[in-house]
């Protein structure tokens, strides 16, 4: 996908994006938003590996000309739906449609594997995925806490 002269790719989730998701997700202001909870080096490392051989987990990473500047995917895949999750961690890129470029993608995915729905949790305080989500018909499905909501967009 191409931005004036900015191009958005799509690739593999890789160790170098595994690396710079350490980076990311270690951001306060990223963690917070994203739900992330405290995580270690092994730990991350142990999931990494664990990719190659899951059904239930898709995951790509989003760069700009070339630069990894984020990830996406969905987890906790069913035959009928799963959990999307995206972000931005390069901060650079927020604001810039990179969000909406990762949303259309997970949608036209989940409907080629012929899902139901999806859904993704949210803190509260994550007003740009709130209003990305909304933009693309996700509805309030619940409340799981005080500070995160489940929506849903039905497929």
């Amino acid at each position: 996908m191409i931005f004036g002269y900015k191009q958005i790719t799509f690739r593999e989730y890789s160790h170098e994006i595994l690396n710079k998701s350490w980076e990311w997700l270690n951001d306060p202001e990223i963690k917070r938003l994203t739900l992330t909870p405290d995580f270690d080096r092994e730990s991350q490392e142990v999931w990494f590996r664990s990719l190659k051989e899951r059904n239930d987990y898709y995951i790509r990473s989003v760069c700009w000309n070339d630069e990894p500047i984020g990830a996406f995917g969905i987890k906790h895949l069913t035959s009928t739906d799963g959990e999307i999750w995206y972000y931005i961690g390069e901060k650079k890129y927020l604001r810039k449609g990179v969000g909406t470029q990762m949303m259309q993608y997970l949608i036209e995915y989940a409907k080629s594997k012929n899902l139901k729905s999806v859904y993704t949790k949210l803190s509260k305080t994550n007003i740009g995925s709130y209003k990305l989500c909304e933009k693309y018909g996700f509805k309030e499905e619940r409340e799981i806490d005080e500070n995160i909501i489940v929506m849903r967009l039905c497929l």
